[in-house]
């Protein structure tokens, strides 16, 4: 729920706060699903063909591509899963460890 305490700037600057915060949320949400099952495709080699997969792959196209530029990117671990394809995915879901390290603590 976004604050609706007192009336005003500091008000408002709280409740723009709370969405962009919810916002930044919501993509990074987004990112890591589309991420995490590109690579549940590629493991179980669905094939392109079926418009979902297709939809999927191509949508996590340019998260994994500044990856493949890496030595040794391309090549397959599982499946048809490329060691770029791991890397995004483990890159995604490290970042909210780095986000706890650097929490304040009252």
């Amino acid at each position: 729920m976004i604050y609706q305490g007192r009336s005003g700037r500091a008000a408002a600057h709280t409740a723009r706060s709370q969405l962009a915060l919810r916002l930044g949320i919501a993509v990074y949400a987004a990112l890591c699903a589309v991420v995490a099952l590109r690579c549940a495709i590629l493991m179980l080699n669905l094939p392109a063909s079926v418009w979902s997969v297709g939809a999927i792959l191509s949508a996590s196209a340019p998260v994994v591509l500044p990856l493949t530029v890496v030595p040794a990117a391309g090549r397959v671990v599982i499946g048809a899963v490329t060691l770029s394809d791991l890397t995004a995915t483990l890159l995604l879901l490290a970042v909210p460890l780095a986000l706890l390290g650097r929490r304040q603590r009252p």
